[in-house]
């Protein structure tokens, strides 16, 4: 039914103000908070027939691909003027921040990384705790101005009492130099334990008891906060292959560069974690369980649209994007 005013001569629909419609999308907003949950976990075929079984309500595979985008854009509206929550600097609790990068297949411009990054806290069991993340398939530049803000943009003076975590990529290092300049830098223990595995393998016969003796008494070392020890072994190795040489050169060069962050003792001493299992976590959690399943490619406003919409999700801030939506 639709009641014109005499005075203005503006309609009114009762029923679609009962059902909160959309001017934009004509949907009621519970179906949109339905489509976009459902797509934030399922490709959008799967959402269309999850969508249809669980209300008996058609609906269109496009349908819930629209709802994301226009979500998307308007959480992106909303944010864009809010205020970041300022970082704390109670020294007593220690954020940590992490970052990594996984591959993902961008139509017409072949697999692209999706930049992953997480920050959290940890408690008096060295367990994190208030993950938060943030996702994008733009450019590292962007990544990192997303990950400063989700960190609370913290002065210069606040990242002291911070931590960032890696596997000491040179991106990563960029970044944190930028926009954590004073915080404990950690290098990823199991990457490193990587390198001191491709070297034993290397050199002695792959599975052979010797190769499994020499990585397990140098992984023993860099657990006691004994890097200089090893980059002495290494440096006393012969090698007598080119992929030995090749191998050994590499696992120097990345201790030449980072052995003062592998001071593990001290660092587990502080509580702090020593691996980037968040970081890593977060890569298959964020981004391979959604958008690395069998055959998909994505446009890149697509994936962006999404990941903004499923990293909403996880922060436990899906109720602040309704909200936008209905702005």
């Amino acid at each position: 039914m639709r009641y014109r005013c005499h005075e203005c001569g503006g309609t009114y629909y009762p029923l679609d103000a009962e059902l909160a419609l959309s001017q934009e999308s004509r949907m009621s907003v519970q179906k949109e908070k339905q489509l976009a949950l459902l797509a934030v976990h399922m490709p959008y075929e799967e959402t269309k027939k999850v969508y249809e079984e669980l209300t008996r309500q058609k609906t269109a595979r496009m349908t819930a691909h629209r709802t994301v985008q226009r979500l998307a854009a308007a959480m992106e509206k909303e944010s864009a003027g809010a205020v970041a929550v300022p970082a704390k600097q109670d020294p007593q609790i220690r954020r940590h921040v992490t970052a990594d990068g996984v591959m993902i297949r961008i139509r017409e411009e072949g697999w692209k990384e999706a930049k992953v990054g997480s920050v959290y806290e940890v408690d008096g069991e060295r367990k994190a705790v208030a993950i938060q993340y943030t996702a994008t398939v733009a450019d590292r530049e962007t990544f990192g101005r997303q990950l400063y803000r989700l960190a609370g943009e913290p002065e210069a003076a606040v990242t002291r009492w911070m931590t960032f975590i890696s596997d000491a990529a040179r991106w990563l290092d960029e970044l944190r130099d930028l926009s954590f300049p004073l915080a404990i830098r950690i290098v990823d223990f199991w990457h490193v334990t990587e390198y001191l595995w491709k070297v034993a393998n290397a050199f002695y016969e792959e599975g052979s008891g010797k190769a499994k003796a020499w990585a397990h008494e140098k992984i023993r070392l860099l657990r006691h906060g004994s890097a200089p020890l090893i980059e002495i072994s290494l440096a006393h190795m012969k090698p007598r292959t080119k992929l030995q040489r090749e191998v050994l050169n590499a696992t120097q060069t990345y201790f030449q560069n980072h052995s003062h962050q592998m001071d593990y003792p001290r660092y587990e001493a502080l509580g702090l974690h020593i691996g980037s299992g968040i970081a890593e976590a977060a890569c298959k959690f964020v981004i391979q369980t959604r958008f690395k399943r069998c055959g998909m490619r994505w446009s890149r406003g697509g994936a962006e649209s999404l990941l903004r919409l499923r990293q909403t999700y996880l922060n436990d801030q899906w109720d602040n994007l309704l909200e936008a939506s209905k702005n």
